[in-house]
């Protein structure tokens, strides 16, 4: 039990790093390290609604690797047109045509 009280403080400290390195709120952080921002609703889903949903499973993500001692494993799976971003075993990002477009790229 005390393992996994000392690994969630230490993931929630290292994502409270993410903050400050958000410049808007569709910006994807973490651990003070800019990765991407989304720029396209999907699903009903705002950029900022987006971006808070990869936060919380780079969370989940961290979490796993912590407490289970899981590999990190990156893979990408395409559906259609999206390609589907998953890490140690999380849907983590969905990448649609809309994303790309508004990045002026392509999914692939």
């Amino acid at each position: 039990m005390r393992l996994h009280w000392v690994t969630t403080v230490a993931v929630v400290a290292l994502a409270s790093l993410v903050a400050p390195a958000q410049q808007m709120p569709s910006d994807v952080a973490f651990g003070g390290e800019h990765f991407f921002r989304f720029r396209a609703t999907v699903g009903g889903l705002t950029p900022e609604e987006r971006a808070a949903a990869l936060q919380e499973r780079f969370t989940q993500v961290f979490l796993r690797l912590l407490t289970h001692r899981q590999p990190l494993i990156v893979s990408v799976r395409t559906q259609g047109a999206v390609r589907v971003i998953v890490v140690s075993g999380v849907p983590f990002a969905t990448v649609t045509p809309a994303d790309a477009a508004a990045n002026h790229m392509t999914v692939d």
